[in-house]
């Protein structure tokens, strides 16, 4: 592996949570999409704290040279490592366990176990896309509503109206001059289900979800 080379001693950090001091090596090492205090967006490192899991900021003046072009996405990472667990534990189970008996007939599902589960998350052309459909169904919708959190100078969060805020900008300019760190955008469809889209500024990524209403 070329990173291999670039990093020859792990990287000692502070978590920015537990506070806790870690030396953090090559494969827990990522790369996130961070907005600049100008406008557009950066490229920084980061990890997830062996302790807390809270995922830390590394910036990229403090990170070997030429290392975050070859980093994957904390995207990738995670899926990466979700398959590999995948792949070593289905064939033990598939020796280990019997086949199954069949099931007994259940009674009708209740409203929060007929929620189906969100999709995968997207990012790049097909996250904005997302975006921009999900601003237009809450434009729409007279229930319609969407919250951004705002991470303020001092580093608290605060919740805002994003639809009150955006005028008639663009969607991701405005997020990048307000240091949006999630937003989130959802309301009800005429055949009574609900949908809810979040966007995460920082990782560049979407998802929507639609839940069935209430038979």
């Amino acid at each position: 592996m070329v990173a291999a080379t670039r990093l020859s001693r792990p990287l000692q950090r502070r978590c920015a949570q537990c506070r806790r001091v870690q030396d953090v090596k090559l494969p827990a090492l990522y790369h996130v999409v961070v907005p600049n205090q100008g406008g557009g967006t950066r490229r920084d490192g980061g990890y997830d704290c062996r302790f807390c899991a809270t995922p830390n900021i590394i910036a990229a003046n403090e990170m070997p040279q030429g290392l975050l072009l070859q980093l994957p996405s904390r995207e990738e990472q995670i899926a990466a490592v979700a398959a590999a667990k995948l792949a070593s534990a289905v064939p033990a189970a598939e020796i280990a366990s019997p086949a199954p008996a069949p099931a007994p007939p259940s009674p009708a599902p209740h409203r929060a176990e007929k929620r189906l589960p969100p999709p995968s998350w997207i990012t790049g052309a097909k996250a904005r896309a997302t975006l921009v459909a999900a601003f237009g169904r809450a434009r729409d919708a007279d229930d319609g509503h969407c919250t951004a959190f705002i991470r303020t100078p001092a580093g608290a969060l605060s919740l805002v109206d994003a639809r009150e805020r955006l005028g008639d900008g663009d969607i991701l300019d405005w997020l990048d001059r307000t240091a949006c760190e999630l937003l989130v955008l959802g309301g009800s469809q005429a055949d009574g289900s609900r949908w809810k889209a979040v966007f995460h500024p920082v990782a560049g990524a979407a998802t929507l979800a639609v839940e069935p209403r209430n038979s």
